[in-house]
C-alpha cells in the first residue's frame, strides 16, 4: 500500500464553458464537484492503476467532511466504515455526531486516514474551455501548531501500524498555513527513518527543502525547478537537485515529455560522470485538460520506480503515457487505461 499524503486538500469545483470571457456572464455548461487536491488526485489515479493507496493529510469543515464522502463514494456506492483499520489517524473528534463517522471509499483499493482540524479545508475553481483551463484556488486553512504535530503523528501512526503495510509514500502539493519547511523535512525524516521511499511534489522553497532531507524522487515541473535553483534550463535545474540529496529527480516538460535524472551510484558505479539523465516524449503531444496530469504523472512514478518495480527509463515511458491520457479526461484524479496501452509503445526515451 503507497500512502499519498495531501498537506493542503481542496474540494475541487470544474466549470465546463464554451469560452472564457473575462469581465462577462459565462454560462456553465457543466459542474463538476470532486474530492481534490494533489495527493487525492495521486490516490485517486493508483487505485486506476490496480494499487493500493491510503489517503492522510488535514482536513476540516463542511468542505472536508464533502470531500471525504465524495471520496468515499468512489464508484457510485455509499460510504461504509472500516471496521478493520481503526487507528487514531482514521477517527474523527469524539464529540461529532454519526454525521462524521470515519468514511472509507468504495473502491477497496482506496482508504482515507485524514487528521482532523479545525479549520475548513479550501475550494478550487477550474474554468474549462476549449483552449485549456483557468484555475481559481482559494488559500488553505491555517493549522495550529498542535494540529501540525498530530499530523506528524497520524503518519508516524499509518507507517508503523497501517494494514496493510505501507510501503511508500508520497508527498503532493503546497503547504497549509502554519506547516513550515522545517515540518516538511520532519515529514520526509520520519518517512525515510521507517525505511520507507518517498516521492515529493511541491515546489518554491519547499523543493529545496525536500531535496535536501534526502527524498527518494522529486517530481517538479521545469519551471519549478527553474525557479527554486535559479538555473536557467531544466536540465541544470533538475542536476542541481540531484546535487542538493534528492534521490531521483524527474521534472515535467508539458507537451515536450520529461526528464530523468539519477546520481550515478543508483545506475552505474563504474561510470564516469555523476549524473544520467533520460528525455522521455511522445511523437506528439496530446491536447485537452491539462489540470491533474502532472499528479498522475506522480502515480505512475510511485507504482513504478519508487518501489523498485522498474528502472528509471522505463518508468519514464510508463508516466508519460499515464500523464497524457489524463489529458484527455474532463477533471483530474482520471486516466484512461486503454489509452495508456496504446501509447506507451510510442513514448522514445533518449539518454542526454
Amino acid at each position: 500500500m503507497i500512502l499519498a499524503i495531501t498537506p493542503n486538500p481542496a474540494l475541487d469545483v470544474t466549470y465546463t464553458v464554451d469560452a472564457t470571457r473575462p469581465h462577462e456572464v459565462n454560462r456553465v455548461r457543466e459542474v463538476r464537484i470532486e474530492a481534490g487536491g494533489k495527493g487525492v488526485n495521486v490516490a485517486k489515479v493508483l487505485a486506476q492503476l490496480g494499487e493500493p493507496v491510503r489517503c492522510a493529510g488535514p482536513l476540516g469543515g463542511p468542505a472536508g467532511d464533502e470531500l471525504r464522502r465524495r471520496l468515499a463514494a468512489t464508484a457510485g456506492r455509499p460510504s461504509t466504515s472500516d471496521a478493520a483499520d481503526t487507528n487514531a489517524a482514521d477517527t474523527t473528534p469524539a464529540d461529532t455526531d454519526s454525521a462524521h463517522a470515519p468514511a472509507q471509499a468504495a473502491d477497496p483499493l482506496l482508504r482515507q486516514g485524514w487528521t482532523w482540524i479545525d479549520g475548513t479545508t479550501r475550494r478550487t475553481l477550474a474554468v474549462v474551455d476549449s483552449g485549456g483551463a483557468t484555475g481559481l484556488y482559494e488559500p488553505g486553512p491555517q493549522l495550529s501548531a498542535a494540529e501540525v504535530q498530530q499530523l506528524l503523528a497520524d503518519v508516524g501512526a499509518v507507517l508503523t501500524g497501517a494494514i496493510p503495510p505501507i510501503e511508500a509514500a508520497t508527498i503532493s502539493g503546497s503547504l497549509p498555513g502554519g506547516m513550515s519547511g522545517e515540518d516538511l523535512a520532519t515529514l520526509i525524516a520520519a518517512i525515510r527513518d521507517a525505511g520507507r521511499p518517498v516521492l515529493v511534489d511541491t515546489s518554491g522553497p519547499g523543493l529545496l527543502t525536500a531535496a535536501r532531507a534526502g527524498a527518494t524522487v522529486l517530481k517538479p515541473n521545469a519551471e519549478e525547478a527553474m525557479e527554486a535553483t535559479g538555473e536557467s534550463t531544466a536540465l541544470d535545474a533538475a542536476r542541481a537537485l540531484c546535487e542538493l540529496g534528492a534521490g531521483t529527480v524527474v521534472c515535467s516538460l508539458g507537451g515536450e515529455g520529461m526528464l530523468g535524472l539519477q546520481p550515478v551510484e543508483a545506475v552505474d558505479r563504474t561510470a564516469a560522470t555523476t549524473v544520467r539523465a533520460w528525455r522521455a516524449r511522445l511523437p506528439q503531444a496530446l491536447d485537452g485538460n491539462p489540470t491533474g496530469a502532472g499528479d498522475s504523472v506522480v502515480a505512475a512514478l510511485a507504482s513504478t520506480v519508487l518501489l523498485g518495480r522498474t528502472d528509471l527509463p522505463t518508468a519514464l515511458r510508463r508516466a508519460v503515457a499515464v500523464g497524457a491520457s489524463a489529458v484527455t479526461r474532463p477533471v483530474a484524479g482520471e486516466i484512461d487505461l486503454e489509452l495508456i496501452d496504446q501509447l506507451e509503445p510510442t513514448v522514445t526515451i533518449e539518454e542526454i
